[in-house]
């Protein structure tokens, strides 16, 4: 029973030492945050589709220690990425991702990812989600259960 107490005993502030230092990594490189880290787009009516209506600008924090570095940006079947901040995000600075998609003029709903690759010590791979719907406008008799 001695022996197990004291292993206890010499186990617990190594494990204390361990927690400490992997916190204290999250301050030593780069720490990505999204803004917002879900788009939510709403109701979109059928007849309010124009050419900007697929367009959203995500922005990406840094506030870690370390530049930020963006490896890939990549969007989900049929989402475009028109242009992101390449080099490198300063620490307390952001960047942008532009992402660009159609809509269809129909009822439906919005469901698109973005994917963000980088050195982040917080988050390696970082999945924006943009959601939404299409509808039709009622009319001005009609009435929904």
């Amino acid at each position: 029973m001695r022996r197990i107490i004291l292993l206890l005993l010499l186990i617990a502030p190594l494990s204390v030492e361990l927690h400490a230092q992997n916190s204290n990594e999250n301050t030593k490189g780069a720490v990505i945050t999204v803004i917002p880290d879900t788009v939510k787009l709403g109701v979109i009516y059928v007849d309010d589709i124009n050419t900007n209506s697929g367009k959203v600008e995500i922005k990406v924090n840094n506030s870690g220690t370390k530049p930020l570095i963006m490896h890939t940006v990549k969007g989900c079947c049929g989402t475009n990425i028109a242009d992101y901040t390449k080099g490198p995000i300063l620490p307390g600075k952001e960047g942008v991702i532009k992402v660009e998609f159609r809509i269809e003029p129909r009822p439906q709903q919005i469901s698109r990812t973005v994917t963000i690759e980088s050195n982040a010590v917080n988050s390696r791979v970082t999945v924006v989600k943009i959601l939404g719907s299409v509808n039709n406008r009622k009319a001005k008799n009609e009435i929904s259960l």
